[in-house]
């Protein structure tokens, strides 16, 4: 399957979208999830409150965007034809390894005690829920790019995605 980065960023747009979903149904559930990295980027670039939301998830789904790319690339090198699913999940355990350091090095305000601070690898500070969310949300993204990048290549469809 050749490389075709304008799909891949479609499939990366829509799995970043998806990826947070997680994260804000538990935070509705009343679950006690203190990630939120809307709010992280957003804070990066100096924004708060709702601009900074909208600053984050533009920033992210950047990010996700980018990222889908590289899970082309991976997928175009080791020469996959189809079970993106699959491989798209073996991407997101790369994913999941780079993007721990990552957390833990990018400052984030607590929700509940305001400081700025560390999350710690993989939102470790946080708690065992907030591990368990980023890991299910670094899967999901990874599923939902394979899937969608089989699903909507030129020579993909439903027996590249699966």
């Amino acid at each position: 399957m050749n490389l075709d980065v304008g799909t891949a960023i479609i499939a990366g747009l829509i799995a970043g979208a998806l990826m947070e979903g997680p994260v804000y149904l538990q935070k509705a559930m009343g679950l006690p999830v203190k990630q939120n990295i809307f709010r992280t980027w957003g804070n990066l670039f100096g924004q708060r409150g709702t601009s900074g939301y909208v600053v984050g998830i533009l920033f992210h789904q950047l990010l996700a965007a980018v990222i889908a790319i590289g899970y082309a690339v991976f997928f175009d090198l080791i020469g996959v034809e189809s079970n993106l699913w699959l491989w798209g999940m073996v991407g997101a355990l790369i994913h999941y390894t780079l993007a721990g350091p990552v957390v833990a090095i990018v400052p984030s305000i607590d929700p509940e005690t305001g400081a700025v601070g560390t999350q710690g690898f993989a939102y470790r500070s946080y708690g065992a829920l907030d591990v368990a969310t980023s890991f299910i949300g670094h899967l999901g993204f990874g599923l939902a790019t394979g899937i969608f990048y089989g699903l909507l290549h030129s020579n993909g469809g439903t027996g590249a995605a699966f």
